[in-house]
C-alpha cells in the first residue's frame, strides 16, 4: 500500500473505559501518555548501562559508539540519578554529565512498513541521542518530551543500541522550578522512554476542545507524511457522536472535525465523565493507515460575573466553583520528581479527594502526563505551573518560552487543567523592588500571558504571576495572592485588608500604573506553618485560616500549602512518605477529619480558634455558612458544647440542638450568633457545629475550642467530701530527677528523655493523715518525650521543631509509677503527640499542639504509709522510665495549662473516717517539698 495515497481521518467516541498497559515487569510500564495511545509501542524503562562525565569527555572521546568501554555502572531509568530508585543515588557532588546506554530489538509485532520513533518523556535539561553510532535528536529542556524517527538508524532484525548524553547544568537561566535552592534537584532520564510505530503517514498531533451550547469537541488533527486533498469522516460507536464528513484542500496537512454529543454527560470533579475516542486515518480505499486512542471531558471554564454579583466567579460549566485545592509540588522519597510507580501517583489524587479538596495547582513543574490523566479520571482541578528561571536575561526568556510551548502542546487536551500559571512570587522576573518598575520585563510577562492564551485556544484561565509580592500585572485571568501567618489576629485583619482593597480601579495587588477590574480573587499559597515554620502541627492553623478564608463571600477559592510534606517542609496534609498525618479533630467532634473543612459547603465562626473565657462568663459566637454546592434542601444547624473538667471526666455543656437556617448559593450568609454560658469550672472542650440534611445527616462540620480558666489557681490542697480530699502539684515542682538527658522544665510542663525520673515528695496534710486514708487515686497528664526521633527530615534542625502527631511513626515509652519505693503500675504511653487535641499548648504558643493522656490508676496504702504520713513524712512518687522497659521513650509530664487538659498532676485520697470541714492548711501553697535524705 502506498502511504501517499488520499486518505480520510475517522474519530469513533464512547464512555471512558480502562486503558490496558503494557503488561512487562519494567518500572513504570504502563503507557506513558494515556491521551495518545498507539497500539504498538514498547517501553525501554530498566536498567541501562550508566557512568558519569565529570570532565566533559565523552564527547571527544566517543562515548556515543556502540561497545565503547567504561559503562561500568548501571542505572534504573526512568528515575533520575539524584534518586534511591536509579541506584545511583548520588545527589552531592554529582557530576552534571551523565551517559545512559543499552541494547534493544524492535518488537516482531511492530508492522514492517512502519516507522519506528524513539520518544523520551523528559530529560533533565539537555539530551543528545546516538542509535548505533548515529545521532537522532538534541532537545533542550527538563519538563517536555520529544521524539525522533529513527527508522533509517535502526536494525530490525537484530541488536540495536541507544546511547543518551544528559547534562543538567542547573543554570540559573534555564527554568529549573524547586531544584536549585529548594530541595533534591533532578538530572538525566526522570520519566519514561518508549517505542512506538507509526506509518509514514499519520497523525503528528490533535487538539481537543469541548463545547457546551450546544454540546460538541472539537478536534484539530494535524497529519505529517502525506499529502492530500483529504477527506475526514466522523462516526460514533454508540451514537453518542454525530459529525458530518468535511474536506480539506491539497496541500494542507490539517483538518477540523466538529463532533456534536448527544445527551451530553458534563465533567466536573463530582462526575468527572469522559468519552473514549479512536482517531483514525484511511486512505481513499477505507483501509486504515494510522489509529490512535484518546479521551476528552465535555466541559468549560471560564471567569465572569454570576447573577449580577459585582465581582467576577471561577465558572465551570457555566456556573460558580469554588476553588478547594492544595499546592502540589509532586515530589517522593524515593523518586524525587519521579512517582514510584502508576499507583502512587493515583494515590495522591485519591488523597486530594478524600481531604475534600476538588483541586490541585501542581507547583512549578509539568508533571508526568499520567498524573494528569488520574486527575481527569478522578476529577480534580488542576491549575499547571510553568517552571521557573532564577534569573532574567534574553537567554532566559528564550528557554521559559520554549519549554511552556511545549508543555501547553503536551498537556492542553486534559479536562482537569483549569489554568495556567505563568510565573510563581515573581520568581525569575528580577527583585521584586525591581520588577515592579521594570516596564519591559511586565510587558514580556503580559505577552507571555497572551501567548499561552492563543496557543491553548482560549479554553482555560491563564495568570501571569501568583504573587507573594502584589505584583499583577495587566492581562491576568485571576487576582490571587499569598500568605503565611501563625497568627489568628494578624491573619483576620489580612484577610479583611485584601478583601476590602480589591475593588475595581484599585491598584492594590498590582505593579504600579495597573488598575485592578474584577477579576476573580483567590488565595493561591496559604498556611499558618510556611516552608520554613519547622516539623510541627498544622491542625490548628488550617482550620483557623481555612475558616477565615471561607467568610468572606468575595474570594472564590484557595490553595492550601500544601498536600503532602517535602523533604525538609513540613506544611502538608500527609507525610512525605504519604503516610496519614493524625488531626486530632475527632477529640472533639466524633469522626471529624480535614474533609469536613474543605467542602463545598461550609460552617464557619468569625472567633479565634480558641476562646478563653471567665468561669460562667456569656460567650457569643458570630456564625456563618458557604454554600458551593449543587444541594438544594433545607438545612440545620446542629450545635453541643462539651469537654473535659479538672478531674479529665467529660461534661456536656450545652445539649444538641437543631436550628434551621437560610442559605445562598455561591454565596455566605451570615447567621444568628450563638450565645453560650461558660462553665463556672476549669474547662477545656468545644463548641460544636454541624450542617444536617433533612435526614439529619452530617455534611459539613467545624469546632471553635472553649477554654474556661479559674480566676485564681486551684487550691492545691481541697476537701472535696467527708471522705475525699484531693493534693496538686506542678509538674515542675519535683524534689528529684535525673534523666539520661535533662529536658526542660517549666511550671506547667516538665519533660526527661530516654531513662529516668522524676520525684515528687508529697506532704499531705495531718488531717487527712489522721482520717486513716486508704487509697490514693492518682491522676496526670503524660506522654513520652522523643528528641529528634520523629523529625522526618532530621538533616535540617529548626528550634521550632515538634512534628505532628504521625500514626506510622509514634515513639512509645513505658512509664513504672512508684509509691514510697514500691511500683504500683507500668503504663505504656504510646506517644509524644502534637495535634488538635493539645488546645492549651496551642495557646501557649510553646511546643504547639503537643499533649499527653489521662494516666491514673490507684494505690492501696498500707499500714506502714499511713505510720509515716500520720509521723508527717511525705508521700514519694517517682514517675519512671525504668532501664529494663520495653520502651525507653522518655516522659512530658504536663501541667493545667498545656496540653490537652485542665488538669495539674493530683492525687485524690480516699479515708475510712471523715475529714474535718478545715484541713488546716493554706490551699494556695505549694504540696510538695524539697528533697529529704
Amino acid at each position: 500500500m502506498k502511504r501517499s495515497m488520499p486518505f480520510a481521518l475517522v474519530l469513533f467516541v464512547v464512555a471512558r473505559g480502562n486503558l490496558v498497559a503494557a503488561d512487562a515487569p519494567l518500572p513504570r510500564p504502563e503507557h506513558p501518555r494515556p491521551d495518545a495511545v498507539r497500539a504498538h509501542w514498547a517501553n525501554l524503562n530498566g536498567a541501562w548501562e550508566f557512568r558519569f562525565d565529570p570532565n566533559d569527555e565523552g564527547t571527544a572521546q566517543g562515548w556515543e559508539k556502540p561497545g565503547a568501554p567504561g559503562f561500568d555502572r548501571s542505572i534504573v531509568v526512568p528515575f533520575p540519578w539524584q534518586s534511591e530508585l536509579s541506584g545511583i543515588h548520588q545527589v552531592k557532588d554529582a557530576p552534571k554529565i551523565g551517559w545512559y546506554r543499552r541494547k534493544f530489538r524492535v518488537s516482531s509485532d511492530f508492522p514492517s512498513g512502519d516507522h519506528v520513533w524513539l520518544r523520551f518523556e523528559a530529560v533533565d535539561w539537555r539530551a543528545d541521542v546516538w542509535v548505533n553510532g548515529r545521532k537522532v535528536a538534541e532537545h533542550e529542556g527538563g519538563y517536555s518530551p520529544f521524539a525522533a524517527d529513527v527508522t533509517d538508524a535502526i536494525d530490525r532484525s537484530g541488536d540495536n543500541t541507544v546511547v543518551v548524553r544528559a547534562l543538567d547544568p542547573t543554570d540559573p537561566e534555564l527554568p529549573t522550578g524547586k531544584q536549585v535552592g529548594w530541595y533534591t534537584p533532578t538530572s538525566g532520564v526522570w520519566q519514561t522512554v518508549w517505542l512506538e510505530s507509526r506509518p509514514k503517514t499519520h497523525i503528528a498531533g490533535f487538539r481537543i476542545t469541548p463545547k457546551l451550547d450546544p454540546a460538541q469537541a472539537v478536534f484539530d488533527v494535524e497529519v505529517a507524511g502525506g499529502q492530500g486533498p483529504f477527506e475526514v469522516v466522523v462516526s460514533g460507536r454508540n451514537r453518542t457522536v454525530k459529525a458530518n464528513p468535511g474536506a480539506v484542500g491539497a496541500g494542507h496537512a490539517s483538518c477540523q472535525i466538529v463532533c456534536a454529543i448527544d445527551q451530553p454527560q458534563l465533567w466536573t470533579p463530582e462526575s468527572p465523565n469522559l468519552y473514549d475516542a479512536t482517531i483514525e486515518l484511511k486512505d481513499h480505499a477505507g483501509a486504515v493507515i494510522d489509529s490512535v486512542d484518546t479521551y476528552f471531558g465535555l466541559r468549560t471554564i471560564r471567569r465572569g460575573v454570576y447573577e449580577g454579583a459585582p465581582y467576577e466567579r471561577i465558572l465551570l460549566n457555566g456556573k460558580p466553583i469554588y476553588l478547594r485545592a492544595a499546592l502540589d509540588q509532586s515530589f517522593n522519597p524515593r523518586g524525587i520528581y519521579t512517582a514510584p510507580d502508576d499507583d502512587f501517583l493515583k494515590r495522591d489524587l485519591i488523597i486530594a479527594k478524600e481531604m475534600g479538596l476538588n483541586g490541585l495547582r501542581i507547583h512549578i513543574k509539568p508533571d508526568e502526563p499520567r498524573r494528569l490523566y488520574w486527575a481527569d479520571k478522578i476529577g480534580l482541578l488542576i491549575l499547571e505551573d510553568m517552571p521557573n528561571t532564577w534569573r532574567q536575561s534574553p537567554r532566559a526568556r528564550s528557554a521559559w518560552e520554549k519549554t511552556m510551548r511545549e508543555v501547553v502542546a503536551r498537556d492542553r487536551n486534559h479536562p482537569a487543567i483549569i489554568a495556567w500559571v505563568a510565573f510563581n512570587e515573581t520568581w525569575g522576573l528580577g527583585r521584586p523592588e525591581d520588577y515592579k518598575k521594570d516596564k519591559d520585563t511586565q510587558s514580556w510577562v503580559a505577552r507571555m500571558v497572551d501567548l499561552i492564551r492563543a496557543l491553548d485556544g482560549r479554553e482555560r484561565l491563564v495568570e501571569d504571576n501568583s504573587p507573594c509580592n502584589y505584583d499583577h500585572v495587566a492581562g491576568s485571568d485571576l487576582n490571587s495572592w499569598h500568605f503565611y501567618i501563625d497568627n489568628h489576629d494578624q491573619a483576620r485583619r489580612h484577610i479583611a485588608d485584601v478583601v476590602a482593597r480589591t475593588q475595581p480601579g484599585g491598584e492594590f495587588n498590582y505593579c504600579p500604573g495597573v488598575r485592578q477590574t474584577n477579576l476573580p480573587l483567590i488565595n493561591s499559597e496559604y498556611g499558618a506553618v510556611s516552608a520554613g515554620g519547622g516539623d510541627r502541627d498544622i491542625s490548628w492553623g488550617l482550620r483557623d485560616l481555612t475558616t477565615q478564608l471561607r467568610r468572606h463571600a468575595k474570594i472564590q477559592g484557595f490553595v492550601y500549602t500544601e498536600l503532602a510534606d517535602i523533604e525538609w517542609e513540613h506544611n502538608g496534609l500527609v507525610n512525605y512518605d504519604r503516610t496519614p498525618k493524625a488531626f486530632g479533630y475527632d477529640a472533639w467532634l466524633p469522626d471529624m477529619r480535614p474533609n469536613e473543612l474543605m467542602g463545598a459547603d461550609f460552617i464557619g465562626y468569625d472567633a479565634p480558634p480558641a476562646i478563653v473565657a471567665k468561669p460562667g462568663e456569656k460567650v457569643k459566637i458570630p456564625l456563618f455558612v458557604s454554600h458551593f454546592s449543587d444541594r438544594a434542601h433545607p438545612v440545620k444547624l446542629r450545635y453541643w458544647v462539651s469537654g473535659y473538667d479538672s478531674r479529665a471526666d467529660i461534661r456536656m455543656v450545652v445539649q444538641p440542638k437543631s436550628i434551621p437556617i437560610t442559605w445562598k448559593a455561591y454565596d455566605v450568609v451570615e447567621l444568628e450568633p450563638l450565645e453560650i454560658v461558660a462553665p463556672r469550672y476549669p474547662f477545656v472542650g468545644a463548641v460544636l457545629i454541624t450542617l444536617r440534611d433533612p435526614e439529619n445527616r452530617r455534611f459539613a462540620a467545624n469546632f471553635v475550642n472553649l477554654v474556661v480558666k479559674p480566676e485564681k489557681p486551684l487550691p492545691r490542697v481541697e476537701r472535696r467530701n467527708d471522705h475525699d480530699a484531693v493534693v496538686r502539684f506542678a509538674p515542675g515542682e519535683f524534689s528529684r530527677s535525673s534523666w539520661n538527658e535533662a529536658g526542660k522544665t517549666r511550671p506547667d510542663k516538665a519533660y526527661g528523655y530516654g531513662t529516668g525520673f522524676f520525684e515528687y515528695r508529697i506532704q499531705i496534710p495531718a488531717a487527712v493523715a489522721k482520717a486513716h486514708p486508704e487509697t490514693i487515686y492518682y491522676l496526670l497528664e503524660a506522654s513520652s518525650k522523643a528528641k529528634r526521633e520523629r523529625v522526618d527530615w532530621p538533616e535540617r534542625v529548626n528550634r521550632q521543631d515538634y512534628p505532628q502527631t504521625d500514626l506510622a511513626r509514634t515513639w512509645p515509652s513505658t512509664l513504672a509509677v512508684m509509691a514510697n519505693g514500691r511500683e504500683v503500675d507500668r503504663i505504656n504511653l504510646p506517644d509524644d503527640p502534637a495535634d488538635a487535641r493539645g488546645v492549651l499548648s496551642h495557646l501557649r504558643g510553646i511546643d504547639p499542639g503537643s499533649h499527653g493522656e489521662l494516666v491514673d490508676g490507684m494505690v492501696k496504702l498500707t499500714d506502714q504509709d499511713r505510720a509515716a504520713l500520720e509521723a508527717g513524712e511525705p508521700l514519694v512518687l517517682r514517675l519512671r522510665i525504668p532501664a529494663d522497659a520495653e520502651h525507653k521513650g522518655g516522659l512530658c509530664v504536663y501541667g493545667a495549662d498545656s496540653g490537652e487538659l485542665p488538669l495539674d498532676p493530683s492525687l485524690e485520697f480516699h479515708t475510712r473516717d471523715p475529714l474535718p470541714a478545715d484541713l488546716g492548711v493554706d490551699p494556695a501553697l505549694p504540696a510538695t517539698r524539697p528533697s529529704g535524705p
